[in-house]
């Protein structure tokens, strides 16, 4: 891609934004890491990239997506090839999917198998293992997996028909284990008997349209589940990461667990930070077929104010590439499979309605899609920040710029985005992965099968953000 020597670059004008804070300087890559900032460099025959009037953040790290997920019968539109593009052109170097343990089979195996899907990835990243079952002793596979840079674990408190739930004595099992391990593991947080009574009732009546996504799924699946994950993480001591939040009191519970020592990390999503329930009541409700759904908008402010005051730590897009047609074909909330496309709008979305609002500033937005997603997930610091030594991952963005997120526009293969026709402020002027000009403003200049796997450390309490 470059026209210099491989991950040779000097970015020049723009200013540095970190967790930290933000300076005026040149950031000097070479052999895809960063080797020198400084506020004048001179170019030392390497290529130059102009930031100037930019704000240069780390690589995003969006540490929660679904590329090429199948919930039979349906199958997301987006692969690791289109998914990761889409992530590019948003300002996203580094991802971190799933290997979907099935019953009875090894955790090694469903990494290997999920690694051979994700080698087509145009940028960096890494997996979770969902775990289903350790009856056959799949839990004395941690050890291995961390050799291999496999740290983390997902579990789902619901989706018994899909093959995605997990009873809870395997999860405080396998919490046990990963605390030893040095794991840290991902919580999906719903009721399975509150939402499947919830929603049979619905069908029984025949409320099976979009419209009735939001009330069949209720905020108490949400809180009940946390409330006893948090309990797990507080007895066994493992590290939790509860997934994609939706409700204000669920942050109110994460931050009331942090204060007393209980080792969690609360993360929400954009859908939820920028629209609400309201929507159901519109033509729009079939782009926000997603679960938890939508909440209320009081629960969209609450959690502003939880990103703000750190009650919760990362944003993640929870990108889920079904197409709109994959929901118009049923018209049945119950016949779905939930999940939208988001990983490129993610930056744009908390920019606009963090700091155009606002309520952050750049440097919150480096620290919770960024910094702190790296820092959970054992990435820090070669990911997440802007320091020598780090890998040279930067997203040039021109905060001037104003553009409107449209359908027609969008590069996953989903086709829609849920934020068609919202402004956002700012633009990816450019994005850079070590080193390397992977998305120019205008196109993927990456390849397919440029990104590299990074194998990621162990997680300690002590270190979570």
């Amino acid at each position: 891609m470059s026209e210099g020597p491989a991950g040779a670059l000097l970015v020049r004008g723009g200013t540095v934004v970190t967790a930290a804070g933000a300076r005026r300087a040149h950031i000097r890559c070479r052999d895809g890491r960063i080797v020198e900032l400084g506020p004048d460099l001179a170019s030392q025959g390497e290529p130059v990239l102009d930031a100037d009037g930019a704000l240069v953040f780390p690589g995003v790290i969006d540490p929660h997506l679904h590329f090429a997920l199948v919930s039979a019968p349906h199958r997301t539109a987006d692969d690791f090839d289109t998914g990761s593009a889409a992530a590019l052109s948003g300002g996203v170097t580094t991802f971190i999917d799933f290997a979907h343990q099935h019953a009875g089979e090894r955790l090694s195996a469903a990494v290997d198998a999920r690694l051979d899907e994700a080698a087509r990835s145009r940028a960096d990243y890494s997996l979770h293992v969902i775990v289903t079952d350790v009856a056959g002793g799949q839990l004395a596979e941690l050890a291995a997996l961390t050799e291999r840079g496999f740290t983390s674990a997902k579990v789902y408190t619901t989706y018994r028909p899909s093959g995605f739930y997990c009873d809870d004595d395997t999860i405080v099992s396998l919490m046990e284990a990963a605390r030893t391990a040095g794991w840290i593991v991902m919580v999906h947080c719903e009721n399975d008997a509150l939402v499947e009574g919830s929603r049979a009732r619905f069908a029984r009546l025949g409320h099976v349209g979009f419209a009735y996504h939001g009330r069949a799924r209720p905020a108490l699946a949400e809180l009940e589940a946390v409330q006893r994950m948090l309990l797990f993480a507080r007895t066994t001591r493992c590290p939790v990461y509860l997934v994609h939040l939706s409700v204000a009191e669920s942050a109110r519970l994460v931050a009331r667990a942090r204060a007393e020592g209980v080792p969690a990390v609360g993360e929400t999503c954009p859908h939820f930070l920028v629209a609400d329930a309201s929507v159901y009541d519109t033509e729009r409700a079939v782009r926000f077929i997603h679960t938890p759904p939508l909440r209320s908008g009081e629960d969209r402010r609450a959690l502003w104010e939880a990103l703000e005051a750190r009650h919760l730590q990362t944003v993640a897009s929870d990108h889920c590439g079904y197409t709109l047609r994959q929901r118009t074909d049923y018209g049945d909330f119950t016949r779905v499979a939930p999940g939208i496309p988001g990983t490129e709008t993610l930056l744009p979305l908390v920019y606009t309605y963090g700091v155009g609002a606002g309520r952050l500033g750049p440097a919150d937005v480096a620290r919770i899609c960024a910094e702190n997603p790296a820092r959970a997930f054992g990435l820090f610091p070669r990911k997440g920040t802007i320091v020598e030594g780090g890998d040279a991952d930067l997203v040039v963005y021109d905060p001037s710029a104003r553009a409107r997120i449209e359908d027609g526009r969008v590069r996953s293969a989903a086709g829609y985005s849920p934020f068609d026709g919202m402004e956002v402020h700012g633009r990816v002027a450019a994005t850079v992965l070590r080193g390397e000009v992977a998305y120019d403003g205008a196109d993927v200049r990456a390849p397919r099968g440029y990104g590299r796997r990074i194998p990621r450390k162990g997680v300690r309490a002590d270190a979570l953000p």
